[in-house]
């Protein structure tokens, strides 16, 4: 009978060493991972904007009417229509690619459908001049027919 307490002594003790081990292995990743996340990075990952990191033409920028869309971006921000797009097995079958420098984001159409519904859209577009405010000024910020909120940071020469 002592032979079988042994066993379930050992069990015990070996179920209890596991939990152990789990919840020590849980705190330290948890130590180290709150060590490498350091909010002062998340900030100097956004370059020259405050609101969103700097748009490229990899962005996807939802809108209603496209072709309203397309007009507004180029005719308020300057931005030039490089490549537009049909696929139909896409859910927004309709996409416009514009740019301007190294900065740009890509247009699809939801089909007209209401977009109220969708989280705010926020972007930053870096430009190398106008509509973007000279070196010390504040950013400028507009808002799309859409509602998408747009920085423009103030010009720097190191833009280019």
């Amino acid at each position: 009978m002592a032979a079988g307490r042994a066993k379930t002594s050992t069990r015990r003790s070996s179920c209890a060493t596991q939990r152990w081990s789990v919840a020590g292995s849980a705190a330290i990743f948890a130590i180290l991972l709150l060590l490498m996340v350091d909010p002062r990075d998340a900030k100097a990952e956004l370059g020259p904007c405050t609101t969103a990191a700097p748009t490229t033409p990899n962005v996807v920028v939802f809108v209603s009417d496209l072709g309203r869309s397309a007009r507004w971006y180029s005719d308020k921000i300057g931005l030039l229509e490089e490549t537009r797009s049909c696929a139909v097995e896409r859910r927004f079958a309709h996409m416009i690619m514009m740019t301007r420098g190294r900065a740009g984001l890509t247009l699809a159409s939801s089909g007209g459908s209401n977009l109220a519904y969708r989280d705010p859209q926020a972007i930053c577009l870096v430009l190398d001049g106008s509509p973007a405010p000279s070196s010390g000024s504040p950013p400028v910020f507009l808002a799309d027919p859409d509602g998408v909120s747009i920085e423009l940071p103030a010009f720097s020469d190191t833009v280019r």
